[in-house]
């Protein structure tokens, strides 16, 4: 599904697949794009009528209800924290609720009423001593006291000491145990993921989203702008717009490798294994002028930077003795 966000006359725009990658350099427009989703599928008010934020984001050219998605937001690590966390707005909250409701809880509760009544029943003993009173207590609720509980990490750590690639695996298993008991369609937007998590790390979580959207009615949008945090892979690929100076929606893998082959300034032996390798390499780059690499990088860049009507060359003649030694 397409996507465009408007900000007064501009429209920025990318194709919505199960699993999105927004790259380049130009942050400013991957931070808009992600306010506005933040804002538009959640309980913000506009307060201003003519509020650019209001009603700015259309799905297939169409303005769609802004519970259209549930949504989940990560900014940094402490939002990931607080999905896990216990509060009111939490997925813990809304999980260990069904948890509840699976078992038969009236057992436990009874044998943890007959020990508390005994016990006060021995304060009472001596409390009687001083006149005709006593302690009285109520059985809460199992809701009740699991509200006074606390997520914790185990062994007396707390979720703070974890790191964010362990923070956000917790996160995706904890997504699918929710969808699982209240399935529904969910946007899962990670700003600046390229400054939560190495680039393996970045890899693996992808490759989890993949498995969870093959699944479950969600779609995870992804933010970047470092070389190497990219998947291109031929399924991945669609889903990928860059945003630079000029903004690039990567087509089908396909059309990208026949792209490549046919416009190679010559005759280049370029496996499919080995493009998504180097475009993963120049990404980022991609729709910024002085963007050249080495040779089959800055190639590649060049020819699709040139469809963009964006043109840059190396300013020093080649340098033999140097490539020689880069080479030896």
């Amino acid at each position: 599904m397409k996507i465009d966000i408007s900000e007064y006359e501009k429209v920025y725009s990318f194709e919505l697949l199960p699993v999105t990658q927004l790259c380049g350099q130009n942050i400013r427009k991957k931070t808009y794009i992600f306010e506005s989703l933040r804002r538009y599928f959640s309980t913000f008010k506009y307060l201003e009528e003519k509020n650019k934020w209001r009603d700015n984001v259309k799905i297939d050219n169409e303005i769609v209800g802004r519970k259209y998605f549930s949504m989940i937001s990560i900014k940094e690590a402490s939002d990931i924290i607080q999905m896990i966390k216990w509060s009111k707005q939490s997925l813990m909250m809304e999980y260990v609720k069904n948890l509840i409701q699976r078992f038969d809880w009236q057992l436990h509760l009874r044998t943890v009423s007959e020990e508390v009544e005994e016990m006060f029943q021995l304060l009472n003993e001596d409390i009687s001593k001083l006149g005709d009173i006593e302690l009285a207590f109520t059985m809460s609720e199992v809701w009740d006291m699991v509200q006074k509980s606390n997520v914790t990490g185990g062994n007396d750590t707390v979720l703070e000491d974890k790191d964010n690639c362990e923070l956000l695996n917790i996160l995706l298993k904890l997504i699918v145990e929710v969808l699982c008991y209240s399935p529904r369609k969910m946007l899962v937007l990670i700003e600046n993921m390229d400054h939560m998590v190495t680039e393996k790390e970045y890899k693996d979580i992808l490759e989890q989203a993949q498995k969870i959207s093959e699944k479950y009615d969600v779609y995870f949008v992804l933010s970047t702008s470092l070389e190497g945090y990219a998947v291109c892979s031929e399924e991945l690929c669609p889903g990928i717009t860059v945003f630079g100076e000029a903004d690039f929606q990567m087509p089908e893998f396909d059309d990208v490798y026949k792209f490549v082959k046919d416009n190679y300034p010559y005759e280049k032996n370029l496996s499919r294994e080995q493009l998504p390798q180097v475009l993963t390499r120049i990404i980022q780059k991609i729709g910024q002028q002085e963007y050249l690499y080495s040779v089959e990088e800055s190639v590649i860049c060049k020819m699709i930077n040139q469809s963009l009507l964006l043109y840059d060359k190396w300013q020093d003649s080649e340098k033999t003795s140097e490539i020689a030694f880069l080479k030896s």
